[in-house]
């Protein structure tokens, strides 16, 4: 395993240290996934401890080795003439080096054999030229509810011993060590949770010790499964996990913590991954792989929580981008499952699972530009050609998302923008306005559907379809046409409109805190032509069956009215937000059937002037200079350009927490990347990568404090919020490729270009090639030896002419 990096990760070290079965090179499990931590210890801990909860079968069950050397245990990292420290690790494999005594060193190797097996193999060497007998045993515990099980030792049919870890929900896992005997139980009748043997290395050697664990539903089964894996090549296995390991970029920025951060956040992108099942025809991530998840009750993953419920659309963007350059297969996979759910409507899932979970909501336009994006680093001319007829179909379904046919389409739920916390369209928070976003035009979708285009097209000139090369060509002065309806020349900035007003009003408070079983009669005139927003309080969380009752006057002064039952309203928290179906000039009355006086109500008309990250988001998508221009002065502002990144919510905005917490705000990777591939379109890498740089610094604070990677990072504090392990908080790893303007194709072709944002050079190793990255250009260096040095920020293709 020597082509891993070396690290020296030890106990004072946080990180999660994770074994989870790598889906590129082992059989995975969505409805049993059992994963490992392995835990370095301090002082009277345990030095080495493996441990897992079983996908949440138990509270905890661990595996911990005790040397016995001289009449001396060693186990506890105090114990240790040096403590273990790891010194390489890859999806599925951890290496760890230690040294038992001043004659003895130690190499423990962890490998996730498949989604229900696990094993470890220990190398001790003998310094001295006398050899050397010692001892290993290999203790078991398992708590589940609170209490310790007892565990107990199987003597096997050829006289050997095992660890039977007992039941475990539907488990019964079994722990063999290599050349174990069956021994006598102790005097008390009690079997010792352990087994073990002793050794003997001769001066100047090694002996090796094979442990294995299995989980399945049958005893019989997971005896004989530990056995078969025993009996194989370890060695040829481990190579294997050391060739796919190569696959992944090992990057050196100059500053270790990021370095760490970055290497971590492979690592984890790997191991989400989960092999095709019956639902879905090619891998597809999910969201927190740990031990704690991965047990479904019911047998097919349809019980999974959220986080593996599925490929969420702005995960799989950054997913699927961020491992093309590992494992283009896995990328393309995810597209390919989008186009697997599409319906005879065209229309596409947003999150299509492994267990046939399925939200019922569009998925967002980004998949054109995801399928090109992945196709920059895979070259296959073939899956475009297989993905384009789908890719464009489903662009064609999202422009008849267009309720008043005038070319602006309408998102059809918030889930579909990727945050929704916006104070503007909330609706289950109550410091938010909760309007309906079916009923406004906003710029984001407008750039998604835009970016769509430009990548459609780009895809149909590669394919050489001329035709469609000038439909989408037509489109997008279309969208483009349909964008500048938006711009507000005096704000300099794009703004969200009334779906059929087409205006951008603001709020009008119309009554405040009434009874709900009161006629309310405001017989108000309205400023501007608005909606009416009804928001009802009370009731401890019990939704009312209530009608409401809306009258006034539309825009012509003709008298309008509107009727509408729970059912319409959104419910959360304690109150309940209607936005109402038609625009109102004067509301004349407000009644309910339905509401007790435990109830209250306010009305207000929808304020549409906020801005928030999502109205920049046209910068993604490509705008004139002008304003584009215009843009990065409101995106390098203050207001958005924070401590740890670009905020989504304002810091001027009166609903704006840094913390997500009681507002909006925070820094979302998944927005990040957005904005800073803008940036680099637009000509501005400099600020991508000082935006990058701050978001990678807090996560490696982050990652040095918890050991893990958080959902989304406070705005301005080194904190990291949102659930804890999460795959959407990892560093953005294509856009970290894209600020450094490098494409590693395969071992003998390089892509490099773009400008350098960093005074400090980086180097990136992948597939065997060495390229260093700088100010002045790059230099390649091919497996062969064969070195090539590029100077400007031109994209230059580079092929190694020996191979």
């Amino acid at each position: 395993m020597t082509t891993l990096r070396r690290w020296q990760l030890e106990a004072v070290s946080p990180y999660l240290l994770k074994l989870a079965a790598d889906a590129r090179i082992s059989q995975t499990d969505y409805a049993d996934d059992q994963v490992w931590e392995l835990a370095l210890g301090s002082g009277e801990m345990p030095a080495l401890q493996l441990q897992t909860r079983y996908g949440g079968r138990a509270g905890l069950a661990s595996l911990v080795p005790m040397w016995l050397h001289d009449g001396r245990p060693i186990y506890q990292a105090q114990a240790y003439a040096k403590p273990p420290y790891v010194t390489g690790f890859a999806p599925g494999y951890l290496r760890v080096q230690a040294t038992l005594t001043a004659q003895l060193a130690l190499l423990a190797e962890y490998w996730a054999i498949d989604s229900h097996s696990l094993a470890a193999q220990f190398t001790l060497a003998n310094a001295h030229t006398a050899p050397v007998t010692a001892r290993l045993d290999v203790l078991g515990f398992v708590g589940i509810s609170g209490r310790e099980q007892k565990l107990n030792i199987l003597t096997l049919p050829d006289g050997s011993a095992a660890i039977g870890l007992g039941t475990v929900g539907n488990l019964h896992p079994v722990v063999l060590l290599e050349g174990v005997r069956a021994e006598a139980e102790e005097p008390d009748g009690y079997v010792s949770p352990k087994i073990g043997r002793s050794f003997t290395i001769e001066g100047r050697k090694k002996v090796t010790l094979r442990l294995v664990h299995v989980g399945l539903p049958g005893l019989q089964a997971s005896l004989s499964a530990a056995q078969k894996h025993l009996q194989n090549d370890w060695n040829a296995a481990i190579k294997h996990v050391a060739q796919a390991a190569g696959a992944i970029p090992d990057i050196e920025t100059g500053n270790a913590e990021i370095d760490q951060a970055i290497a971590f956040s492979y690592h984890e992108l790997v191991s989400s991954f989960m092999k095709a099942t019956a639902s879905l025809p090619h891998a597809s991530f999910v969201a927190t792989r740990g031990s704690e998840y991965g047990y479904s009750p019911r047998g097919d993953g349809s019980d999974h929580i959220r986080g593996w419920a599925g490929q969420a659309a702005s995960l799989a963007y950054m997913a699927a981008l961020g491992i093309a350059p590992v494992a283009p297969a896995l990328a393309q996979g995810v597209i390919r499952n989008y186009l697997a759910v599409q319906k005879p409507d065209r229309f596409i899932d947003s999150r299509p699972g492994l267990g046939g979970q399925q939200m019922g909501v569009m998925c967002p336009p980004l998949l054109a530009r995801l399928a090109w994006g992945v196709f920059q680093y895979t070259e296959d001319a073939q899956f475009l050609r297989e993905v384009f007829p789908g890719l464009l179909l489903f662009f064609e379904r999202w422009l008849k998302a267009d309720a008043d046919s005038d070319g602006l389409p309408e998102w059809q739920n918030d889930l579909q923008t990727g945050y929704s916390f916006t104070p503007t369209f909330a609706a289950w928070q109550s410091w938010a306005q909760g309007a309906d976003i079916r009923l406004v035009e906003t710029p984001d979708l407008l750039a998604y559907l835009l970016s769509e285009a430009r990548s459609l097209k780009e895809i149909a000139y590669f394919l050489h379809d001329t035709t469609a090369e000038q439909r989408l060509g037509t489109a997008i002065e279309q969208l483009q046409t349909a964008l500048e309806m938006l711009w507000q020349t005096d704000q300099q900035r794009f703004v969200r409109r009334d779906r059929d007003s087409h205006l951008t009003p603001t709020t009008q408070t119309v009554i405040q805190d009434a009874r709900g079983e009161d006629e309310l009669l405001p017989a108000e005139a309205l400023h501007m032509p608005n909606r009416i927003l009804v928001r009802v309080t009370g009731g401890r969380n019990l939704v009312p069956k209530l009608t409401l009752k809306l009258d006034g006057l539309d825009v012509t002064g003709q008298s309008i009215s509107e009727t509408a039952t729970s059912e319409a309203f959104t419910w959360g928290n304690g109150h309940g937000v209607y936005t109402s179906q038609q625009v109102y000039s004067q509301i004349d009355r407000v009644q309910f059937d339905g509401l007790s006086r435990a109830y209250r109500v306010n009305v207000q008309t929808v304020d549409l002037t906020r801005h928030d990250l999502h109205t920049l988001l046209p910068l993604w998508a490509g705008l004139p200079p002008e304003r584009a221009q215009a843009l990065l002065r409101w995106l390098t502002s203050e207001d958005y350009w924070r401590a740890n990144g670009v905020t989504i919510n304002p810091a001027s905005d009166a609903n704006f927490d840094p913390s997500n917490a009681e507002g909006s705000g925070g820094v979302w990777p998944y927005f990040l990347t957005l904005i800073g591939e803008a940036l680099i379109e637009m000509g501005a890498a400099d600020k991508a990568g000082d935006l990058l740089m701050r978001c990678m610094t807090v996560q490696a604070r982050v990652m040095r404090e918890l050991g893990q990677f958080t959902e989304f990072y406070h705005s301005d504090e080194p904190k990291g919020l949102g659930e804890h392990g999460h795959l959407a908080g990892i560093v953005p790893l294509y856009l970290l490729m894209r600020v450094l303007g490098v494409r590693i194709i395969s071992a003998k072709k390089v892509w490099v270009g773009g400008v350098y944002p960093w005074q400090q050079p980086t180097t990136i190793r992948q597939h065997g090639v060495t390229v260093v990255r700088s100010g002045t250009g790059a230099m390649i260096t091919f497996p062969d030896g064969h070195s090539v040095t590029t100077t400007g920020s031109e994209w230059q293709e580079v092929v190694d002419p020996h191979v």
